[in-house]
């Protein structure tokens, strides 16, 4: 026991010595009552037959501070208040002040509404009855829009795609790395050393490409100007200090990894369009949020009946809790790292596909 602790106290004191420190998840959380299962109450449902818009393919849902939501599709920024009801399309279509092509990101600010589009690269900025109110422009690269950090705004920018490097037939694995950014409210954008790679995996066709990520990067800004970061297709998440370029913590688990099967398709053609991706397992990490000052770790563990396994993990790296979240119909492990879904403190937004082929984003409420 003793040689046991010394060896783990080297461990830090080697992590230590290097400015940053390395945790490794007990078996199981502090709460007596891991592994239950919480449930879902539905509060609002909102389908596009009450008019005024129209669901063709939401790719972003954020919580609004008063109980709705904003809703981003193809070519609307859709908000909701709490009783589900359409309050306005704050996407104004075209090039100039204001104007939108797409929306990389978005989320609210206090009564701002900020809509960012990486090309060409601005930020549109909106109260919350729609009216423009003012664009940022940012002075440095920037590609995503990753959420608040105090007065300004928590940015990443990636490097460039090398094309070139994709020479099988098959496909090649292609390194992406991503900074972190800080962005004042007037554009001024300030750099970080915090640099974190993911990986495509790409595939040339004629005329084009095809690529899918194989990880991704999730970021959960926390209390106190730190930020929970994963980036790896196993278990790891990274506590960092944007503001001041520090790396102070990376969190591991001895997880049971999610073996990886290739999703089915219905389609006979789809084959000479699609990816069989070069991997084992599944992502260990495949949501990221932080909730009343803690990180949300949504894993690939996904049991029928149950739903997915949610770790509960504190800034310091603290085990604190696990539990099974229901997740809707249709929703399974190929698809939650992408599928439009967000946590805000004890509410689940989510799009849901009827068997109709429709669409409906819902609110609900996760029973603790």
């Amino acid at each position: 026991m003793r040689n046991a602790f010394l060896a783990l106290l080297s461990i830090f004191t080697i992590s230590a010595a290097f400015g940053q420190e390395t945790v490794t998840l007990p078996a199981n959380p502090a709460n007596p009552r891991a592994g239950r299962v919480l449930a879902l109450r539905e509060v609002v449902r909102i389908s596009d037959v009450q008019g005024g818009f129209y669901f063709k393919g939401p790719s972003r849902i954020q919580a609004v501070p008063d109980g709705g939501l904003l809703v981003a599709d193809e070519d609307e920024l859709l908000r909701f208040d709490a009783a589900g009801k359409f309050v306005v399309n704050m996407y104004r279509p075209g090039q100039g002040p204001g104007e939108l092509r797409q929306i990389t990101d978005c989320l609210v600010r206090g009564a701002e509404v900020l809509a960012f589009q990486a090309q060409p690269m601005k930020c549109v900025v909106s109260g919350l009855d729609g009216k423009f109110l003012r664009e940022i422009k940012p002075d440095a690269p920037v590609s995503r829009l990753l959420g608040r950090y105090g007065d300004r705004l928590l940015m990443a920018a990636n490097s460039a795609i090398p094309f070139d490097k994709i020479k099988k037939p098959e496909g090649d694995i292609l390194d992406i790395v991503w900074t972190l950014k800080l962005m004042s409210v007037e554009g001024a954008v300030e750099a970080t050393t915090l640099t974190y790679p993911t990986k495509w995996f790409a595939k040339r066709l004629p005329g084009a490409f095809i690529a899918n990520n194989l990880t991704f990067l999730l970021c959960a800004p926390l209390e106190g100007g730190l930020v929970a970061v994963t980036n790896e297709d196993v278990y790891s998440i990274q506590i960092a200090d944007p503001a001041k370029n520090a790396r102070l913590l990376t969190i591991r688990r001895d997880y049971r990894r999610a073996k990886y099967e290739p999703e089915r398709s219905s389609d006979a053609t789809a084959g000479a369009r699609s990816l069989a991706e070069p991997r084992e397992h599944f992502n260990d990490i495949q949501r990221l949020y932080a909730v009343d000052g803690k990180i949300w770790a949504l894993t690939s563990t996904l049991v029928p009946g149950k739903g997915v396994l949610v770790d509960v993990i504190g800034p310091r790296g603290d085990y604190l809790d696990s539990f099974y979240l229901p997740l809707p119909k249709g929703i399974g492990v190929h698809d939650l790292a992408r599928h439009p879904l967000t946590i805000a403190g004890r509410s689940l937004f989510v799009l849901e596909e009827l068997e109709d082929g429709r669409l409906e984003v819902v609110k609900y409420e996760i029973v603790r």
